[in-house]
């Protein structure tokens, strides 16, 4: 790490920074903003960090992709920082994420909770530790599914009816992930009681907070558009070594397997630090696993929850039907 960094976490360690104003202040933001500070930013940064930058995107419902692109390309201050938090969220909503934010943040709040509710059975249990993804069937319903697709059709200027409007460019469109993140849907469905239980019965403590997650959209292929997402790979930091960090996404509409279906390899949790002994690099694991072609398909139904570990290989795959696939993705972290 940097000694720019190792001062900026310094001067700003968790018991130094005590909340001011009724909580209406957050300290953390003038930390995250010079943290950020393309001046000072190195490859080789603190893991620490990244865990309290985690759960303050969560506090406050901001991705990590528009708030790098705002800080990197746009803002000059910690006041146009925090007023462009506050306009994204309002200010109410900011001023309750300020509290709570502090609250966590200077150890005020005890989450050594350990207590869950036991919202999976024990075959579910089994089948989640041998293969490490499980799918749950109709947790969210057929009106929240739909809304959160009016939500992606109204921001991409789709007509489910009229597909010549389904290969349209958009700036939150990358790839087949949207960078949408606030809206009231969205939010319902990430913070479903039900979906909350789900992940702590797996992560076995309550002591969890939603992480602000994109939207997907992935349009049929045709002769003159091919799919534009990723190819089977992993979402780990290698430099710090793999986690026991569970993955999410909801199918919002119909998803069977040739609708761009998730895909990955069950059970390679158990075989993952053995398979890249084998190999200089992940990068050339992968590789590997791409040529031998061991991913399974997992379709499923519209409210859908899809959980996996970081450590199997998973990848969407292209949509070959007559009609776009839909999802939500959710995550949680550990407090």
């Amino acid at each position: 790490m940097s000694s720019n960094n190792n001062q900026i976490i310094n001067a700003f360690s968790l018991k130094s920074i005590q909340p001011k104003e009724n909580n209406a202040y957050c300290s953390f933001i003038s930390l995250y903003r010079a943290y950020h500070s393309p001046q000072k930013y190195q490859e080789n940064t603190n893991q620490d960090f990244f865990k309290i930058e985690k759960v303050f995107l969560s506090h406050f419902n901001i991705g990590i992709f528009e708030t790098y692109d705002f800080l990197y390309g746009y803002c000059h201050s910690d006041d146009e920082f925090k007023k462009w938090i506050t306009d994204k969220m309002g200010k109410k909503a900011y001023l309750e994420a300020v509290e709570k934010f502090n609250s966590w943040y200077v150890g005020m709040v005890d989450c050594s909770d350990q207590t869950f509710s036991k919202i999976l059975n024990a075959d579910q249990l089994e089948f989640w530790d041998k293969n490490g993804y499980l799918r749950i069937p109709g947790l969210v319903n057929e009106d929240d599914c739909n809304r959160v697709i009016g939500v992606i059709t109204e921001m991409l200027g789709l007509n489910l009816k009229q597909p010549s409007s389904w290969y349209g460019q958009h700036d939150l469109l990358q790839g087949i992930m949207l960078q949408l993140y606030q809206n009231e849907h969205i939010a319902k469905i990430k913070n479903s009681d039900s979906i909350r239980q789900v992940f702590a019965q797996l992560y076995q403590t309550d002591a969890i907070i939603a992480n602000t997650e994109k939207l997907g959209y992935n349009p049929p292929e045709t002769d003159s558009f091919n799919f534009r997402g990723s190819p089977l790979h992993w979402d780990i930091d290698f430099s710090t070594g793999i986690k026991y960090h569970i993955q999410g996404l909801v199918y919002l509409n119909d998803v069977p397997e040739e609708r761009g279906a998730l895909s990955l390899i069950p059970g390679f949790q158990h075989e993952i630090n053995s398979f890249l002994q084998m190999y200089a690099h992940p990068d050339h694991a992968i590789d590997i696993l791409r040529q031998q072609n061991r991913q399974i398909a997992v379709a499923g139904n519209k409210g859908d929850l899809i959980l996996w570990l970081e450590a199997l290989p998973h990848a969407a795959t292209a949509n070959r039907s007559n009609h776009p696939r839909f999802v939500q993705y959710i995550s949680f972290t550990k407090l």
